[in-house]
């Protein structure tokens, strides 16, 4: 089975990247002909993309609820700490599944993956 990370920089909704990145993610789980391991790792703004209570009336997507697909695809989500910290994000305004991760968290899945995917 072919591991594959993504770290996912951009902001939810400045740009269509974080969609993209989110678009391509989900793909990977439903549309490859082999399965796929896949992790998602949010840094820099991007942590806001996994924000519970997201209203979106004037776009045709929202990113928690992609989110909320790849986990129940058993993709694991993790933000980077210092993001979070930096953007007052705290693990409560999280969607159910999303988890704080550290450098360490993200070092190991680097190191575990055969493909890392920086968008």
């Amino acid at each position: 089975m072919q591991k594959i990370l993504m770290v996912a920089h951009a902001s939810p909704y400045g740009s269509e990247k974080m969609f993209n990145a989110l678009r391509i993610a989900i793909a990977l789980k439903e549309l490859a002909e082999e399965p796929v391991e896949l992790k998602l790792f949010l840094m820099s703004d991007a942590v806001f993309s996994a924000v519970k209570g997201q209203k979106t009336p004037d776009l045709s997507y929202n990113l928690a609820q992609m989110l909320d697909i790849l986990l129940a695809q058993q993709v694991p989500v993790k933000l980077c700490k210092t993001c979070v910290e930096a953007r007052g994000v705290t693990q409560a305004m999280l969607i159910e599944g999303a988890e704080i991760g550290t450098l360490g968290d993200l070092t190991q899945w680097t190191l575990a993956a055969d493909k890392v995917m920086h968008l």
